[in-house]
């Protein structure tokens, strides 16, 4: 079912999208064109930023790698800099998830970009990952792995055909474990054993999940295993795939390097080799713990997957719609009470957006989902359900979703009752707080006129504002009709009071 209008569609004209992936090691930009519904990749830019590699002791940015990572992103934001704003997408992997002062730092790098950049959740990164894989091929229903290998993390996926259905994201990546086990770039057996033990000390906790699924079809893609694909293809046959024999054999001569400035004699680029090692004992460890004998390497990665998930928003075909299906039917939502919660929002919405200056593109989309999730909390207590509501929200992996977006969906579905939780609105990194607070006021008064449940309650009042002033007028007597809403009315004065929102109603003169 669909639970949300087609409000934002881009237009059938636009011929030019673009992803940008922010990843711990290295930033990607792709840019397609959509040629009669088919997509062709028409510009790829890599730049190696070692963000991962640029957090200091306290888990921040330092000013050297916020300076690179700048640069870097003007070149970008100059390239795609006449691509609509909606057939563009930039996404922060585990570099900006771990670092303490990324708020900061994202601030400036959306300036510099011309586009916000939104950093997801590993589990979200491995979602795309997948999907990237699997766009174009034939739907089929056989078991198939996934393996990414990032900076500063790695993805496993499990799944049937197109269906993700196991996903685990580990914090182990290249540029992490060669920092760790690589300082000074020297490379000798007892580091890498020692780094292998690390890397399967990790794996170990997710393996037994993967038992069920078939070993002998498993897809690999991005920088290090992309990179010793590319190594072990000039060393034999066109395109031979990585196995555990010629990982071996590929070991023996790492170690006979001694160090990562001597890599490039294997055929690794230059600015791959420093991270090496870390990442190739990660891949040894998977091999060795997941049972795995042959890995296909797949050019597609987290990049094409953005893209391909961008698409679909354009044609209505949005994943985290579906997200939103999924709570709604595994935590027995009243879907048709939420419909009329939601309906009422979106009318106030309309009538206020312009004076209230929230007319940006996923706020709509944003107060829409929160309407039809704001009783989640129900299945577990009616007590404080919208606090138990908000923890869901916030603590579940929501395909689609970014942090920011699930945050936000979360801090609404909060605050649509009882005490106004300013502080708690606070801390959105989606929206300006102002905006926030707003959308949380439409929902309230929107969760307010449906309190009695009542299907055929009109909705027939006025909402203007001014500033910070709500005005509310209603049809003659309506009021009166309703006095537990009347009633209802007084007490939410009350409430946006605290946050210096003035609500006054009155009722139009016959």
């Amino acid at each position: 079912m669909n639970t949300f209008p087609d409000r934002n569609r881009a237009g059938a004209d636009t011929e030019f999208v673009a992803s940008a992936d922010l990843g711990s090691n290295s930033f990607h930009l792709v840019i397609g064109r959509l040629d009669f519904g088919r997509l062709v990749i028409v510009d790829q830019i890599r730049e190696f930023v070692r963000l991962g590699g640029g957090l200091d002791a306290e888990q921040n940015l330092t000013t050297e790698v916020q300076t690179r990572a700048l640069d870097c992103l003007d070149r970008f934001g100059q390239r795609i800099h006449n691509i609509p704003a909606q057939n563009v997408r930039a996404v922060g992997t585990n570099a900006l998830r771990k670092a303490r002062n990324a708020r900061t730092f994202l601030q400036q790098a959306d300036e510099v970009l011309g586009h916000p950049i939104e950093v997801i959740t590993g589990h979200e990164e491995a979602r795309l990952i997948y999907q990237s894989i699997c766009y174009g091929q034939p739907e089929n229903s056989k078991k198939q792995m996934v393996i990414d290998i990032g900076g500063g993390s790695t993805e496993i996926v499990a799944g049937r055909g197109h269906l993700p259905i196991l996903i685990e994201s580990l914090y182990i990546g290249c540029v992490s474990m060669s920092m760790k086990h690589f300082p000074d770039g020297g490379i000798t057996k007892e580091r890498l054993d020692k780094a292998v033990l690390d890397a399967e000390v990790e794996i170990e906790n997710v393996s037994h999940n993967f038992e069920q699924f078939d070993s002998k079809k498993v897809f690999g893609c991005s920088g290090t295993i992309r990179a010793l694909s590319a190594v072990l293809t000039k060393q034999g046959r066109n395109n031979v795939p990585i196995t555990r024999d010629r990982l071996q054999k590929l070991r023996k001569k790492i170690l006979k390097c001694g160090h990562v400035e001597k890599l490039v004699q294997l055929g690794f680029e230059p600015e791959r080799c420093e991270v090496l090692p870390g990442g190739f004992a990660i891949l040894l460890a998977l091999f060795e713990l997941l049972k795995i004998e042959q890995m296909v390497v797949s050019d597609q990665a987290l990049r094409e997957g953005v893209l391909y998930d961008l698409l679909g928003r354009m044609r209505n075909e949005d994943i985290r719609q579906q997200t939103v299906n999924s709570l709604i039917a595994n935590w027995s939502i009243d879907s048709r009470h939420g419909f009329h919660v939601q309906a009422t929002a979106l009318t106030i919405y309309d009538q206020v957006s312009d004076c209230w200056s929230i007319n940006l593109p996923e706020a709509p989309t944003l107060l829409a989902w929160a309407a039809m999730l704001h009783e989640i909390g129900l299945s577990m207590s009616h007590a404080q359900y919208h606090k138990h509501g908000a923890y869901i929200l916030e603590n579940s992996d929501l395909d689609g979703f970014s942090r920011p977006e699930q945050t936000e969906l979360a801090h609404l579905v909060r605050g649509h009752r009882r005490k106004f939780p300013a502080k708690i609105l606070r801390n959105s990194d989606l929206f300006p707080q102002e905006v926030t607070i707003r959308l949380c006021v439409i929902l309230r008064l929107a969760v307010l006129f449906h309190r009695s449940r009542v299907e055929n309650l009109m909705w027939d009042a006025t909402c203007t504002v001014q500033g910070n002033n709500l005005h509310l007028e209603f049809p003659p007597n309506w009021l009166d009709e309703h006095p537990l809403t009347k009633e209802s009315l007084m007490h939410e004065r009350e409430y946006l009071a605290s946050v210096d929102i003035d609500l006054q109603f009155i009722a139009r003169s016959q």
